[in-house]
């Protein structure tokens, strides 16, 4: 049977088209697609290419369980699951805990890049990825299997310096972001002080809980020192990783501090080794780069939603507007995170 599906055909070229409904491999499921986030990643795939095309794009997959492949027993089908983005190799110890993001046996494969994902109507996935959703609606799950995820295991990494004490810059209020503010105020006890380009956004951050919201610009070092009586701060989690966000990082990360990189802005942060303190970066400050997370990250994320502890900012979109959901959010006019509803 053919159905809709959103694909990247060609570098720069995506459309929507028809294609054959697919079939359970083994230790597959075939899921109804109930919602797709639209994600950054997805606007970089399709301007540089993926491993192989044609591919369905889209990695943040909600759905219900339609049909099971050879050698799978469950979940049965009628139930509404969350899938787990990262397929490593599922044999090497960190595979068999869960923590797919550090297979140690080569790149993860992901759907919507080295498969095709859940931006059509129907997709096929392991069955092994899979998260039951219980009452959560699809449409605040599926941003939660990726930016909520990636945003929790940022978060738990930062831990030991989000204490009552702590103070935390949260740099990107985006789809990440946004969640990153709610997901600190649900799990530690750190203050927090919002910093983006967009006011709108900035806004949204102080009704998630921020301290205190900061422009991006020349002077946001000032105006964050400025917000922390004049100190530098404990943590900073920066969902850009651009070279203005990391040289701000470096700039308000204090002594014994701890920049969290999760933003793929193809910033550098440099490290002089000079003798003395006080200078950018500061002596004893921890340099974590986070990918993604495990799947009791995604477990959690979408518990702390059904408990109403975090919420997705969602703007829907049809499958059939999946376009106009990438050109949104490409121009910067989507606040917290787009969703294909098939």
């Amino acid at each position: 049977m053919p159905m809709k599906a959103y694909r990247l055909l060609a570098p720069g070229h995506a459309e929507l088209v028809e294609v054959d409904e697919p079939r359970p491999g083994p230790g597959e499921v075939i899921l109804r697609v109930l919602a797709a986030g639209v994600c950054r990643t997805d606007l970089d795939v399709i301007r540089s290419g993926a491993t192989a095309l044609p591919v369905t794009l889209g990695h943040e997959i909600a759905g219900e369980v339609v049909d099971l492949g050879p050698g799978v027993r469950g979940p049965a089908p009628g139930t509404r699951v969350a899938v787990y983005e990262l397929i490593g190799c599922g044999d090497c110890p960190a595979c068999r805990r869960g923590e797919d993001n550090v297979c140690r046996e080569g790149t993860p494969h992901v759907p919507g890049i080295t498969r095709d994902g859940g931006m059509a109507e129907y997709v096929a996935v392991p069955a092994r990825n899979l998260v039951r959703l219980g009452a959560l609606p699809p449409g605040d799950a599926a941003p939660l299997t990726d930016a909520g995820m990636t945003a929790l295991h940022a978060v738990r990494r930062a831990r030991p310096w989000l204490g009552p004490d702590g103070v935390a810059v949260v740099i990107g209020i985006g789809g990440l972001g946004h969640l990153a503010l709610q997901l600190i105020a649900a799990t530690a006890q750190a203050r927090t002080i919002a910093v983006d380009v967009d006011a709108p956004r900035l806004e949204l951050a102080r009704e998630l809980g921020a301290a205190h919201g900061v422009r991006a610009g020349d002077d946001a070092a000032q105006h964050v020192l400025e917000a922390n009586g004049g100190r530098r701060v404990d943590a900073v989690l920066d969902f850009v990783g651009s070279q203005p966000s990391l040289d701000l990082a470096a700039r308000v990360t204090g002594r014994g501090g701890a920049i969290l990189l999760v933003g793929g802005g193809s910033g550098r942060l440099c490290l002089t080794a000079r003798m003395g303190t006080g200078r950018d970066l500061e002596r004893e400050v921890t340099l974590l780069h986070t990918f993604g997370g495990s799947r009791a990250d995604l477990a959690d994320a979408l518990a702390l939603a059904h408990e109403g502890r975090v919420r997705s900012h969602v703007r829907p979109f049809a499958l059939a507007e999946a376009a106009a959901a990438m050109a949104a959010l490409d121009a910067g006019t989507v606040l917290g995170r787009a969703v294909l509803i098939p």
